[in-house]
Order: structure tokens, then sequence, then C-alpha cells
């Protein structure tokens, strides 16, 4: 393993899944009826953790870091994230605050839109209890420290700073809304990897470009910031970008019949998590036309994988993914991988 632990923050919580039968937006001043859907959803470091926790379990630790409600649905969540292999000691509970709750409305193409509370548990993990959290872990440069959304910008920022200050990889997510503020509080700095989709990608950028052409203005802006930073972009049924070393290079998406995109860019982050945790690179050297056309070695390509597995699955984290599935895809579909890669 080239790193020895995980760190994570971000929303910890459940989540309702709506279907719209529209494909239309759903309007400022609009009443639209929608179906409940039976999928469990969850907030988004639960989901990302699941699979780094799922493909690295008894082989390196997993730390998330965060609060829920000390009511049943934080009692559950705990036994959850217990049971697929996290060291929960550094999620609280909060007697104050519920547990936080997320709402997702799924439109016909399978495209979603999120809306998450913002005065739940989750808003409670402060800077100081994550620095607190990191001392007592001993974050180092053996560590890859992650934060995603859905909690406090103060909190994910100070955790960038003192990771980086450590010498630890760190990684970090940045929603549409808060791009902005990321970029004027200069937190790109201590950023190794960004991890965006395409319109989080277009809000950082300040660009309406898609594809390769978005990374490339992305990577420019921000690279003048900080040299060394990297880029992990999704772009949905098109696969994703990486860009590393001033390089640009696609990763094929994985063909599949989508159920539910759902957690799919969370799925992706957190395969590609654990693929760096073993030693695999952000990129392989080479672009397939096809996934799997050349030998699997890329960290990425572990994290398409992942998210093509979750899309076929109702629910936004596909409980099923692990190193023995992986290891059956690999072995049905004919690919050639790294020892590494499925573990």
């Amino acid at each position: 393993m080239t790193y020895d632990k995980i760190i994570a923050t971000g929303g910890i919580g459940t989540g309702m899944l709506f279907l719209s039968g529209q494909q239309e937006t759903l309007g400022r001043s609009e009443s639209r009826s929608v179906t409940l859907s039976p999928a469990k959803d969850y907030c988004k470091q639960q989901i990302v953790l699941y699979y780094t926790a799922a493909l690295l379990r008894e082989t390196i630790p997993v730390y998330p870091i965060g609060c829920v409600g000390n009511d049943s649905m934080g009692d559950s969540i705990l036994e959850e994230m217990r049971r697929q292999g996290m060291d929960v000691t550094y999620i609280s509970q909060s007697p104050d605050v519920p547990t936080t709750i997320s709402v997702c409305l799924q439109y016909p193409d399978r495209e979603t839109c999120n809306f998450t509370a913002d005065n739940s548990a989750s808003g409670l993990v402060t800077p100081e209890y994550i620095l607190r959290a990191m001392e007592d872990i001993g974050v180092d440069e053996k560590s890859i420290v992650c934060a995603v959304p859905e909690i406090p910008v103060d909190s994910r920022a100070a955790m960038m700073k003192e990771a980086k200050r450590r010498g630890a990889l760190t990684v970090l997510s940045v929603p549409v809304s808060e791009a902005e503020e990321f970029a004027q509080r200069s937190i790109y700095r201590y950023v190794d990897i960004l991890a965006v989709n395409m319109e989080e990608a277009q809000a950082a950028a300040g660009s309406r470009s898609e594809g390769r052409e978005l990374l490339l203005e992305l990577s420019k802006l921000l690279c003048s910031l900080n040299p060394h930073l990297a880029i992990l972009m999704t772009c949905g049924k098109d696969g994703a970008y990486t860009f590393a070393g001033q390089t640009a290079e696609k990763v094929p998406p994985l063909l599949c019949s989508a159920l539910n995109t759902t957690g799919a860019g969370d799925a992706f982050l957190g395969g590609t998590l654990a693929g760096l945790a073993r030693g695999m690179k952000l990129q392989k050297g080479c672009e397939d036309r096809n996934f799997g056309e050349s030998e699997l070695k890329s960290a990425p390509e572990l994290g398409t994988i992942c998210a093509g597995m979750a899309v076929e699955c109702e629910d936004s984290i596909a409980f099923h993914v692990g190193p023995e599935t992986i290891r059956e895809m690999i072995q049905n579909r004919g690919w050639k991988a790294d020892a590494r890669f499925a573990g």
C-alpha cells in the first residue's frame, strides 16, 4: 500500500428519492406530482467511503469524520458504517439537532438534483472538531485526506490546509454553489486532486465548454494557482477525464444499463481513492476507445467500474460492490488487469 490510512469528512445521513415523469427542469413556482422511490439514498461521505472501505477492507483503516443526530436514524447509520468496515470513532452524535436528510429528484434521463438540510447534525462539524480528529488519528505523508460537501466550507477548508501542512495527499470535491467561495479563499493551493463533475467544473472555470476543452480551461485556471494540482472530472454517460502532469486523459465509460445515476460520481471517487491507496496511478499513459481495451491499471479505471456497477442499482450505494464482484466482472468481460486492481 502506498498509503496507510484514509480520512474524510462530509455529510452523513439518509435521503429520499423522488422520480419525475417530466423531463423539464422543475420550475421555481411549479407544483409537480412525482413518485417516491423505495430506493435507499445517502449523503455524500457515506457513499464515497462505502466503496473505499469495501475495496480496502482489512488492509488499511478508513476514518470518516462527521456528526449525526442522537436519534434512530443516526444509530442506524453508525451501525451500517461499522459493518461496512469504517472506523466510526470520529463520528459524534448530537442530542440537539437531527441526522441530516437529503431529497433527490431524478428526471427520466436519470439526471438528478439534490436538496440537503443545512440545519442538521452535519452542520455541527466545526474546523476545531476536524483538527482534533486529525491530530488524534495522526495524519501524515502516508495519509489520504478527502473533503466532500454537506458540511460547512470553513471545516473543509481547514481540513485541506492542515492535511497539506502535514504532507498528506489532499482530495477535494466542490459543488456548484461553493465553487466561487473556494476560489476566493484560495483553497485550491492546498489541494492535490480536485474531484468534480462537468457542471461543477463549469462553475469553477466560469465556462460553458464541455469535455476535454472544459478540462483544459479549468486546468489552465487552477494550475496557475497550484502547478501540481490534478483533476478528476466525471462526464456522466461520456465517462471521465483526468488531468495530471500537464496531460489530459479520457477514461471511457463502462457500458451498462442505468437504473439510477444518483451516487455514481461518488462511487467513482470512492473507487479511485481505493486505487490510489493501493499504489495505482491517476493516469495509465494511453487512451482507450472502449473501457478495458488495454490492461486496467489506473485508479480512475477502478472508480469507473464502481460507478458503472452503481448506476445499475436502484439504491445510491451499490452494496454488492467489493473485491470479489470486481474480480468476477474482470473475468467475465475478459479484461486484463494489474494485480493490484481488484485487491
